[in-house]
């Protein structure tokens, strides 16, 4: 051990008594190793900047089912205090139905006046012919269990659910509550989040000519947004950017440029089919975005490690 120290040493003086070549070595050695550490330090910077990302477009995704699950559940207290009305439900055992149809039509009457939300209740009595109905509701009529869920309805895009209304254990029809799709962008603008909605083509045909014509755009891959329910230059940015750009956001499950960060997560109705994707994301202009922020963090981290690297490098000299 002791002659192979020796050894370097001896070569070590040898290289300094040939300054020429010592230089050369050491010039080349400082180039090679900058260049290492800064193949390094990038490479760190991608990996820890894709698993940022990558948890961010998880929690966006987690974001939509929550407040989904929670449209759910305030509906089903909504339905759950028309139920219990004894007077409402005696209507309907009754036939009433032009009663039972003014009082929901008052209290459709009262969310437009609010202002607050677009819910509109309507009840179908499971006295009529059941395959009039479309199938989620005879769906609830035969199986006495409430739906919930997104469907593609002949006006447009809705959060339904539907409830079975069931006096001394007969089933006396289905409530049922809905709220456009498009009610979500309230819930993501008011956290400083974009939400979109793009609906396969496959799917258009449902929509009544009024509630279809001049109103959807295509946007990428058969799939259409409603242009007037949602934010322009989000959706802009994804046609900008072409196919390429939204293969992308597909393969990683998210996309950031210089305006915006994305991701998606696809969505199904009712039924279980899938109808189109959620494009989620927010803006990243600003140093208040979190994206923003990460970016901004890991840029610095770099610099500054770079920085040191070099000086070290220098150092030696």
């Amino acid at each position: 051990m002791f002659s192979f120290f020796k050894f370097i040493q001896n070569f070590m003086q040898g290289l300094k008594r040939k300054k020429g070549l010592w230089f050369t070595i050491l010039g080349v050695s400082s180039v090679i190793g900058i260049f290492l550490s800064m193949y390094l330090l990038i490479s760190m910077t991608k990996t820890v900047s894709a698993e940022v990302y990558t948890n961010i477009s998880q929690t966006y995704k987690e974001t939509l089912k929550n407040k989904i699950k929670k449209r759910e559940s305030e509906f089903k207290n909504l339905l759950s205090l028309i139920k219990i009305e004894q007077t409402f439900l005696n209507d309907i055992k009754n036939n009433k139905l032009n009663k039972v149809n003014n009082q929901l039509n008052s209290y459709n009457e009262n969310f437009t006046k609010s202002k607050i939300n677009d819910l509109t209740i309507k009840f179908y009595s499971s006295n009529n012919q059941i395959n009039q109905y479309r199938s989620s509701v005879n769906f609830v009529i035969k199986n006495k269990n409430p739906n919930f869920g997104i469907e593609v309805l002949s006006d447009g895009i809705f959060l339904s659910l539907l409830e079975p209304v069931i006096k001394d254990k007969e089933i006396l029809g289905v409530l049922e509550i809905k709220e456009p799709l498009y009610s979500l962008k309230k819930d993501f603008t008011k956290d400083n989040g974009i939400f979109l909605f793009l609906l396969d083509e496959k799917m258009l045909k449902t929509l009544s000519p009024k509630a279809r014509n001049g109103r959807y755009k295509l946007i990428m891959n058969n799939l259409y947004v409603e242009e007037l329910r949602y934010n322009s230059s989000f959706y802009g940015k994804i046609l900008e950017k072409g196919k390429d750009g939204f293969k992308k956001l597909l393969n990683d499950n998210y996309y950031l440029d210089k305006v915006y960060f994305k991701t998606y997560d696809k969505i199904s109705d009712i039924n279980g089919n899938i109808i189109g994707i959620a494009v989620l994301g927010e803006v990243v202009e600003g140093s208040g975005a979190f994206v923003n922020i990460v970016h901004n963090m890991t840029k610095t981290v770099t610099t500054v490690a770079l920085g040191l690297v070099i000086s070290i490098l220098l150092f030696m000299f």
